[in-house]
């Protein structure tokens, strides 16, 4: 036996004879944590008194705390992850016991390892002995479990919680339950981790997670069946306690940007300034709005970040109004700023409301604002369903087409046709022809070696795509290259498949949609022509989200082609040639000057490069001439 060895032997010796000491949470974090800087804003010894708002919550998971269950509802950046850690160290070096780390997905468990776990046992002198002496066998130490002194940790996914049906816990903690993929899972993970505690008398459940969709967060849920407490600080100047509302921040702004802002007490009116918020938080208490209720539950928002550990109250005035006009952003804020959940409105929209504020251009016309142009491709068992969209600033669209092409999609013939249809340029206001930059086509159906053979004859802005099986996707994630053809036959480098996150490009229309119901025509994010006939409106509107399933779901006897389209084009607009939701002012400046007359002519003026729009491309290739599909007078009559 080496002397290293030895000695963690004899520690290990002392520990078990001497008297256990009553230690909390926060004690043994001040006392034992150590922060590492690759996890971490600031690395060093943990001070509970730099958040001091997170002292109850971890004291309450004390060994000696009567408190069985807590859930904490969070903004990002107040410090709820480290306080589960601190948690964790806190089991391993002192309480011991088995206990179970339940992470939404796969990725999010490897990151919470490298970057949390691993860097925290590491730093951590107290963590990192009882780590030192494993078992001979290597699963003790493995990417799913690791032992210590006393006990075991188990690491798991929400969708693997089921394999811990024979295993005992005395402690879990379960990590931003609103990722967690609700819709797929084999039973509810909380209550399945419940059962897997009930055999420990002195069991301890901590869930923590930013808040999502309204109705349908879980960690809304369990705040609500809590008691419900919130962080009052006492007002400066009068004295009386409250808890911090983002309703009672202002600013003053100088042209476009806050340069000041200060929070007014809600009792007296007084001013109360930044720079008086760690005084504050230092005498905040935690009050209870729900007292009696089983368990206890927590809410606190980033308007308590402790100076140098997240927003200033400045910053976050900009962000807000920064994400005004944007409904996705606004989600993110509220969600990720403010710790609240997004009210989803899917429901609210009218088609009959969307019509009747239709613009007065006609289809396949190019309004003033659109600068660029994508397409969407939906393949029916008879059909080809096509939707052009056309792209400006500040995040408007504008439908520019709505086009059927009926036929057999395992008839060539039908493919020329389409690609005479986008290979048709359309002109703009100002007489100067547009074309087609991106367009996804759906792959998903029955035709989906037909359409990957379409892709390649095309080339690289006409691509497949399908949608993504999880929610909360990108709306175009990195492709996969698919080797196989539809002869059967290898192919060296394939097609590029990309998958598609339908249901967040979902809530980014119907944001945009419900944002805009009162502002005049040219303020509007999303234009439609007028000579869109009611079935597109009613296929547009055709789906709602489910919030206790997670997921979106079509009305009894709709159909959602032209819902489907559109964000197929809004994918096409993420393609990596264009990534047009990337475009900042000079990229469309730039764009501008290429599309209105100019003293320059075009070819003087380079488009951007990298993250910016591409140069348009070069016509589609067809194999054979063949002449302009013809349309019909409008879209319900072009089946």
């Amino acid at each position: 036996m080496t002397a290293n060895a030895h000695a963690i032997t004899f520690k290990a010796a002392q520990r078990a004879v001497r008297p256990k000491q009553f230690l909390s949470v926060s004690e043994w974090a001040d006392r034992h944590r150590k922060l590492a800087s690759e996890g971490s804003a600031e690395h060093g010894d943990w001070k509970t008194s730099r958040t001091p708002y997170l002292r109850e919550i971890m004291d309450a998971l004390s060994e000696d705390s009567p408190v069985r269950e807590v859930w904490f509802m969070k903004s990002s950046q107040v410090g709820g992850t480290e306080a589960g850690s601190n948690w964790l160290g806190y089991i391993m070096a002192h309480a011991k016991g088995p206990v179970g780390v339940i992470m939404p997905t796969e990725k999010g468990l490897r990151d919470w390892f490298s970057q949390k776990f691993d860097p925290m046992s590491e730093q951590t002198p107290a963590i990192r002995e009882v780590l030192a002496v494993r078992g001979a066998k290597s699963g003790d130490n493995s990417a799913e479990r690791k032992r210590f002194i006393g006990g075991i940790l188990y690491a798991k996914t929400a969708g693997s919680t089921t394999d811990l049906k024979s295993t005992s816990l005395r402690y879990a903690m379960l990590d931003e339950v609103d990722e967690y993929d609700w819709s797929t899972l084999q039973g509810d993970p909380v209550e399945l981790i419940k059962v897997r505690l009930t055999t420990y008398h002195d069991r301890k459940l901590f869930g923590v997670s930013s808040p999502t969709i309204k109705d349908g967060s879980k960690i809304e849920e369990k705040f609500h069946g809590g008691d419900q407490r919130r962080f009052h600080v006492a007002c400066p100047h009068c004295g009386e306690r409250q808890h911090l509302r983002w309703s009672q921040l202002q600013w003053q702004r100088v042209g476009p940007r806050v340069d000041r802002a200060w929070y007014v007490c809600e009792h007296s009116g007084c001013v109360i300034e930044e720079h008086h918020k760690t005084a504050m938080l230092a005498g905040g208490v935690w009050v209870a709005d729900n007292p009696g209720a089983p368990y206890r539950s927590y809410h606190i928002s980033a308007l308590y970040s402790p100076a140098g550990l997240g927003l200033s109250w400045t910053e976050l005035a900009n962000e807000w109004l920064e994400a005004q006009d944007k409904p996705e952003k606004l989600m993110v804020f509220m969600n990720t700023r403010l710790g609240e959940t997004w009210a989803d409105r899917s429901h609210d929209i009218k088609p009959n409301a969307l019509m009747a504020r239709a613009d007065l251009y006609d289809l396949r016309t190019v309004p003033p604002g659109v600068l660029a142009i994508t397409a969407g491709v939906d393949v029916q068992d008879n059909r080809l369903e096509v939707q052009v969209v056309g792209w400006g600033r500040d995040s408007q669209s504008w439908t520019l087409d709505y086009h059927t092409l009926p036929g057999n999609p395992a008839d060539e013939r039908l493919w020329m046709q389409l690609a005479e249809y986008l290979n048709t340029p359309l002109m703009n206001a100002w007489g100067k022809l547009m074309r087609i930059e991106a367009t996804a086509i759906d792959s998903g159906g029955h035709f989906t070696h037909d359409v990957y053979g379409f892709v390649r004859q095309q080339g690289g802005r006409v691509i497949a795509i399908k949608g993504a099986n999880t929610p909360g996707r990108a709306i175009l994630s990195k492709p996969s290259q698919q080797d196989v053809n539809w002869r059967g036959q290898t192919i060296k480098k394939g097609v590029a498949l990309y998958t598609v996150g339908g249901d967040t490009a979902k809530h980014l229309l119907y944001a945009r949609l419900n944002a805009e119901t009162d502002p005049e025509a040219p303020r509007r994010m999303v234009h439609f022509s007028h000579q869109l006939d009611a079935s597109y409106y009613d296929q547009l509107v055709s789906e709602t989200f489910n919030p206790k399933r997670n997921r979106w779901e079509i009305k009894k006897g709709k159909r959602n082609e032209a819902l489907d389209t559109w964000v197929y084009a809004c994918a096409a607009s993420h393609h990596p040639a264009l990534y047009i939701h990337k475009w900042k002012k000079a990229d469309w400046d730039r764009r501008e000057l290429l599309l209105q007359p100019a003293a320059v002519e075009p070819e003087a003026v380079a488009l951007p490069v990298a993250d910016s729009p591409a140069p348009e491309p070069a016509p589609v290739v067809r194999r054979q001439p063949v002449a302009p599909p013809r349309r019909g007078g409008g879209f319900a009559k072009r089946w």
